[in-house]
Parts: C-alpha cells; sequence; structure tokens
C-alpha cells in the first residue's frame, strides 16, 4: 500500500510544480507584455523629436511576436512640411536580441495601411551647411525584412502657392531588405534593398506653368512595368495659351494607350545618377502639336539631339525604343482670318537603338509611316551624342503619294498648291550643328504648282506659270525616270532639328525640279 501512496504523492508535487511554473511564466509573460506595452508608450511619448506631432487612437502590442499596431495614427513633421494620417501602422518581427545586445533595430515586416501622405516642397536655406555629426556618430543599423503600403495616397504641395504638384491615388508599395546603416547613409540613396514592386491609380503631375501630365494606371517592378493611359497635355485651349505666352510656344496634347518598360534599373556612381532600360514600347501614340507664328518667335538656341543628350545630368542608356501605331498632326496658325490646316503622319512605327548620353556608339532612328494617309514615307536617322561637332546623317523615301492631299496644308501654309504623283523620291542628308548637305532623286508624273491669291480664294495665274516654266517635265529624266538634286542649306540654330530637316527637304525638291535633273558624275 506503501508504494501506491508515494507514486501519488509525487504525481500530485510534479503537477503543483507544473502549475507554478506556469503560473510564473504567465507573471513574467504579463510582467513583459506591460513592461513592452509601458516601455512602447514611453518611447512615443517621451523620445519622439520636438519638431514631430504624433496622434493614435489605440495602441496594441504583443511581447511574444514583436508587434506593435498603431490605429488612426497622425504624424505632423513640422520642419520638412510633411504630414501622414493612416488606418494603421503595424510593426511586426521586432528583434529584442540584436535590439538589447548591440542597439540595432531589426523588424520583420512595418506596414501602413490607407495612409493619407501630403508634402510641401520647401525652398533650401543655401546659407545653412548640413551637419553630418548625428549620422557619423550614430552606430544604429535599422534592417526591415519586408517594408509596405497598403491604398495609400500621395501629394505633394508646391512651394508658397500649396497648389497641387503630384497627385497618386491608390499606392501600393512594397519593398525587401531594407538594410540602413552609417555607411550607406553616406551614399546618394542612404539604405540597401533587394526588390520592390509599385502600383498605383489616378497619377496627376503638374509640370510647370502650361503642361501637366496624367495617368490612368500604373504597375512597376526592376523586371516589367505597365503605364495606362498616359496623357502630357497643355493646360490651356490654344487661343487661351496664346493669350499667356510673350513668344512662341508648342501646343501639344499626347496620348499614349500603354507604355511598357523591361529591365528597369537606376542606381549612383559616385554623384552621377545611372538609368538603364532594356526596352520602351510605346503602344498607339497620338501627338498632336500647333504652333502660333502669331507670336514672337523664340530666338533661344535649339539643342540638336546630339548635344541634348549629352547634357543631361544623368547616365542614361536605353537599349531599344519601339513605337507601334502612332499618330503625329503639326498644324501652325500664319494668319488671325485663317483656319490651319495639318500635316498628319499616321501608321507611324519606329525602332530607336542604343539612345544614351554618357556612352559610346551612334544612336539609330528607324521610322516609317503614312504622309497624309497616303504615301509611304522612311527615315533613318543616326548621330553620335558624344560628337561636339553635333554630326547627323538622315535618309529617306516617298513612294506612291498623291500630291493632292497635302493641298489643304499647303493652302493655308505656303498659299500653294500642288498636283501630280511622287513614284518615288530618296534623299540623303549629312549634318552638322550649323549647315548641312545632302542629294535627292525622283521619279514623278504631272508634277505642278499652283499659285493662289493672298486670300487663297482663287490662282496668282502670272507667278504659277512663272514657277511652272521652271519645273522641269517628266522627259528630262534619266533612263529609269528619275531626276536628281542637290543641296546645302545652313542651319538657323532658333530653330529645331525638325526644321533643319525640313529646310534640306525644300532644298532638294526645289534643286530637283527646277533644276538640270543629271546625275553628277
Amino acid at each position: 500500500m506503501r508504494k501506491p501512496i508515494m507514486a501519488e504523492q509525487k504525481s500530485i508535487k510534479k503537477r503543483k510544480m507544473a502549475l507554478w511554473a506556469i503560473f510564473i511564466m504567465v507573471v513574467l509573460g504579463v510582467a513583459a507584455q506591460l513592461l513592452f506595452t509601458n516601455k512602447v508608450k514611453s518611447v512615443l511619448a517621451k523620445d519622439v523629436p520636438a519638431h514631430i506631432h504624433l496622434e493614435y487612437s489605440s495602441l496594441v502590442t504583443n511581447v511574444l511576436l514583436g508587434s506593435i499596431t498603431l490605429d488612426s495614427i497622425s504624424f505632423d513633421h513640422k520642419e520638412q512640411l510633411f504630414n501622414v494620417q493612416a488606418k494603421q501602422v503595424k510593426v511586426s518581427g521586432l528583434g529584442f536580441w540584436a535590439l538589447l545586445t548591440k542597439g540595432d533595430i531589426s523588424i520583420s515586416d512595418l506596414s501602413l495601411e490607407e495612409p493619407i501622405m501630403v508634402l510641401q516642397n520647401k525652398k533650401k536655406d543655401s546659407t545653412k551647411t548640413p551637419s553630418n555629426s548625428s549620422k557619423k556618430n550614430d552606430s544604429t543599423i535599422i534592417s526591415i525584412e519586408n517594408f509596405s503600403i497598403k491604398k495609400g495616397q500621395l501629394e505633394v504641395l508646391a512651394n508658397q502657392t500649396d497648389s497641387t504638384q503630384l497627385s497618386i491615388q491608390d499606392l501600393n508599395f512594397s519593398v525587401s531588405e531594407i538594410q540602413f546603416s552609417p555607411e550607406t547613409a553616406q551614399n546618394k540613396i542612404p539604405f540597401t534593398y533587394n526588390s520592390y514592386e509599385l502600383s498605383t491609380q489616378k497619377l496627376y503631375y503638374d509640370m510647370g506653368p502650361y503642361e501637366f501630365l496624367q495617368l490612368d494606371a500604373l504597375q512597376f517592378t526592376p523586371e516589367e512595368s505597365h503605364i495606362t493611359n498616359l496623357v502630357l497635355r497643355s493646360k490651356y485651349s490654344r487661343d487661351e495659351l496664346s493669350k499667356k505666352l510673350l513668344k512662341e510656344r508648342d501646343h501639344f496634347d499626347l496620348a499614349i494607350h500603354t507604355i511598357t518598360l523591361n529591365q528597369f534599373q537606376f542606381g549612383y556612381t559616385a554623384e552621377e545618377l545611372q538609368l538603364h532600360i532594356q526596352e520602351i514600347t510605346l503602344q498607339e501614340p497620338y501627338f498632336q502639336v500647333y504652333r502660333d507664328k502669331l507670336l514672337p518667335d523664340d530666338t533661344s538656341h535649339k539643342k540638336l539631339y546630339n548635344q541634348a543628350l549629352r547634357d543631361l545630368p544623368l547616365n542614361l542608356q536605353v537599349d531599344t525604343i519601339a513605337i507601334q501605331n502612332g499618330t503625329l498632326t503639326y498644324e501652325e496658325r500664319l494668319e488671325y482670318d485663317v483656319d490651319p490646316h495639318s500635316l498628319r503622319f499616321t501608321e507611324l512605327s519606329a525602332h530607336i537603338n542604343n539612345l544614351h548620353s554618357k556612352n559610346e556608339g551612334k544612336v539609330r532612328v528607324n521610322t516609317e509611316a503614312q504622309l497624309m494617309g497616303d504615301g509611304y514615307l522612311t527615315l533613318d536617322w543616326s548621330f553620335d551624342p558624344q560628337s561636339k561637332a553635333n554630326n547627323f546623317l538622315a535618309s529617306g523615301t516617298l513612294s506612291d503619294f498623291e500630291t493632292e492631299s497635302i493641298n489643304p496644308f499647303l493652302k493655308t501654309n505656303l498659299r500653294a498648291e500642288v498636283t501630280g504623283t511622287v513614284n518615288q523620291m530618296y534623299f540623303t542628308i549629312s549634318g552638322n550643328e550649323v549647315k548641312a548637305s545632302g542629294d535627292m532623286k525622283m521619279n514623278y508624273d504631272q508634277f505642278e504648282f499652283v499659285v493662289l491669291k493672298k486670300d487663297r480664294l482663287g490662282v496668282n495665274k502670272l507667278l504659277t506659270a512663272v514657277v511652272n516654266i521652271f519645273a522641269r517635265k517628266n522627259s528630262d529624266t534619266d533612263p529609269e525616270g528619275y531626276r536628281y538634286g542637290y543641296f546645302e542649306v545652313e542651319r538657323n540654330t532658333d530653330k529645331s532639328f525638325f526644321n533643319y530637316l525640313w529646310i534640306n527637304l525644300k532644298a532638294g525638291l526645289l534643286h530637283t525640279v527646277t533644276g538640270s535633273g543629271k546625275k553628277k558624275k
């Protein structure tokens, strides 16, 4: 009988010890939880800098999971004019061991739920020299395995005016393996990271006094990104813009159905931003350009594309740009009482290879389009951004073009009309910053000019007759039906590259039609 009694007593003793152990663990857990909660409250109440105002409706912590949850939080940075109001901010997976032994902060997840973020741009005080002493003395390492913003809104206000400079709706952003250390703090990007994803709806960006950019959706990763329904257009109507301008400026409306970017990489080497994109595809861009020539000319120097790329404040490299099924229209108003007609390029496609600002090799552009919905036009163009002389080479063709289709544009812009068919035209232009030369050959039928009266309501028979005296007939051709022309032009440096291209083509057409038509030997 004694052994069963002793066994029972030992069992009771073990149960009591287990209960005591559980009780102690519960007490310690409760104490740790209370201590952790009070410590978090104390830090939020006392250790937040004076220039930051922080409010929240409730605080929930879990010492076992290392989690902190703040509900209905409001964060106001008075010096940087930055305000955040969020439904919830949650920290989880707080590493106590690294915090207690090294003072480092290690977090598994940091998330912001439905934040509304408002930042006001502030002019930098050039008289102040930023101090790096805090960065040098602070040896804390901050590691965040996953950071996310869910269903956020961002608004950036312009300095002084408080007008919206940038607005983003339904912002979702995540980035992994963030690490901030005294070493990374010295870099342009003061932390390292691994992968990231960004998606938004309804982005608006104010580009300045006259234009804005807007898009419906953005899905962005370094591997592949998509932009949907991008528009970049003037803020005002054509007439309203002309009233606000002191000199010529294009009124434009650009809409692109879809933009795709593949293999997007960026970073800094020393002080220079590096941007490399493997491929960009623009689907169905529609670009309308209007110029009011009644305004005074903008006589500032216009950079050719060599110099424009070379002067960019970053190292840009885009391997390939593809444009698919685009449309480009151009109109000029030359007189108050004459409505302009457009020059149209439809079914436009292009490939741009090796676009760069600091690297080596030529940028090559190959385009094709329908001119006025009729003639097939091609343009091949190459240039080296590192050429200080801004050298370029362009060549192209025009085939099966019924010239009557361009008459509405010629009538309003040149007070002229043309008849006949361009069966085939070839041209080559070689130029630099100040001058260009080239050659042209053209096969055409019944090519004649009609010069209109000043009111454009009738034909100036005298000028028409004079012009057509100099226009050679089809009989003055080589055995294959071609006439040849040669030309040299000087560039007006306050005009664009495309004006430069146009005056070359105009000189080539004039000499081809009115010159001897003979091929140089």
